[in-house]
């Protein structure tokens, strides 16, 4: 058997063993990048425990995030579960957090030396030392060859590049939303959804990018949490400045407010009118239709035509 195939690095073994798995394992590395790994272990594994996993040409380690059941529909295995990670490994791990500081000081040296506009996010040092993931934002496409070459020459290592975008960047950053708390990338969500200008203006929010853009200049991730509830509104609600007939009266919607589900109206006769929504649809009729002036022309111009 081949080194390959004892570290278990192909996936298309894995696919083919994966019903004889106890689980498959969702884990979280330093930098946030997460992969799916394959327990063949009789002994499952909890959630939030630090695991060490086979990768590409070595050991890593990471931390336990989720679980799936081998017939659930996940994306591919890249690994298969080792061992729970000892006393040793855990002080390793800690070691190379120190030691990524060390590859990013040297990078940036490089990088300003060779002239590159580029922007360090992170590095990423593989347990066994064997890789290291640096990454990076750029405004175009990085030719970042000799940069590798002098990250390897230095750390004999197997150096891989990521370009990432300002999203993810901010991600691995971490830090606080204007909200005050930890920002959700980095906290919770496992991917990045499309947010647009019609989650703002469903909202009724200002389009100010200072008021509705996250610390990584995007729209703000959290402004598609209550989408939805939003849309539901929009067909429940009537729109500010629309006529309804309550009863005899028809008055003209002033303010909506779908936090305490009511409405207000004027009526006819100024009076402001506070009701809840359940009880406007109840009591709303249809409005009255005004004459069509143009059918009253034509009926009158018919009558003089026929006496």
């Amino acid at each position: 058997m081949s080194k390959d195939d004892q570290n278990g690095n192909h996936s298309e073994d894995f696919e083919s063993i994966r019903f004889e798995a106890t689980e498959l394992l969702r884990l979280q590395f330093s930098s946030k990048r997460m992969d799916t790994f394959i327990n063949l272990a009789e002994v499952p594994v909890q959630i939030g425990e630090m695991v060490v996993v086979s990768v590409d040409r070595g050991e890593d380690l990471g931390r336990v995030v989720a679980k799936y059941n081998p017939r659930d529909p996940v994306a591919s295995i890249t690994g298969k579960f080792l061992r729970k990670a000892s006393y040793t490994d855990i002080a390793n791990y800690e070691q190379n957090r120190n030691f990524e500081e060390k590859v990013l000081k040297f990078c940036r040296e490089r990088i300003s030396v060779r002239e590159q506009e580029m922007r360090l996010s992170s590095c990423e040092v593989q347990l066994d030392r064997r890789k290291i993931r640096i990454y990076f934002t750029a405004d175009e496409r990085m030719d970042f060859r000799g940069l590798v070459r002098d990250l390897a020459s230095k750390f004999h290592a197997r150096i891989e590049m990521r370009q990432i975008g300002v999203r993810d960047d901010a991600r691995q950053k971490d830090g606080q939303g204007v909200c005050g708390r930890r920002l959700c990338c980095a906290s919770y969500l496992s991917q990045f959804r499309s947010i647009t200008l019609r989650d703002v203006r469903e909202q009724d929010l200002t389009p100010n990018p200072s008021k509705v853009s996250g610390v990584c200049g995007r729209l703000m991730c959290c402004l598609h949490y209550e989408s939805d509830f939003y849309r539901k509104a929009r067909k429940l609600y009537p729109q500010v400045g629309s006529k309804a007939r309550i009863g005899k009266r028809t008055g003209e919607v002033i303010s909506v407010d779908i936090y305490n589900e009511t409405i207000t109206l004027q009526m006819d006769d100024d009076e402001e009118r506070t009701m809840d929504i359940e009880k406007f649809h109840r009591k709303r009729k249809p409005l009255k239709r005004e004459p069509d002036s143009l059918s009253n022309s034509q009926a009158h111009r018919a009558d003089t035509d026929n006496p």
